[in-house]
């Protein structure tokens, strides 16, 4: 399988190093990239929690490092209704239940430490 991510994007976005993203999201996201034909921007990955709290993330935040030492949550920038369509299906066809879907991104996660499913939709203006 090709890695459509080889610059590890899902890394904090401090600069603090961290990079936690849990291996079988990762193969989940190469998997499902590989099927919709289009490239996916990661906006959002592992996050310390300074990082989570200056962006207004969740304080129990899949973003941040779970008991299992992984984080489980990426944000996807999403470009139109139909880019956001094909990549809910190909996440959901590989067990993805958790989304946070929104005009600006799309976030997934498999975290098993979190109430599944979960479905969201959020609105950002500007």
């Amino acid at each position: 399988m090709k890695d459509y991510f080889p610059e590890e994007p899902f890394g904090c976005r401090c600069g603090c190093g961290l990079d936690a993203l849990d291996p079988a999201m990762r193969q989940i996201l190469n998997e499902s990239r590989e099927e919709t034909g289009f490239p996916w921007i990661i906006e959002s990955g592992s996050r310390c929690d300074a990082h989570n709290a200056a962006v207004g993330g969740a304080e129990n935040s899949a973003h941040k490092v779970q008991p299992d030492g992984f984080t489980h949550a990426v944000d996807i920038r999403v470009f139109n209704p139909v880019t956001r369509g094909r990549m809910l299906e190909a996440l959901q066809k590989r067990g993805i239940r958790r989304f946070e879907v929104s005009n600006k991104h799309l976030h997934a996660d498999n975290s098993p430490f979190h109430v599944k499913p979960l479905l969201e939709a959020t609105y950002f203006k500007g």
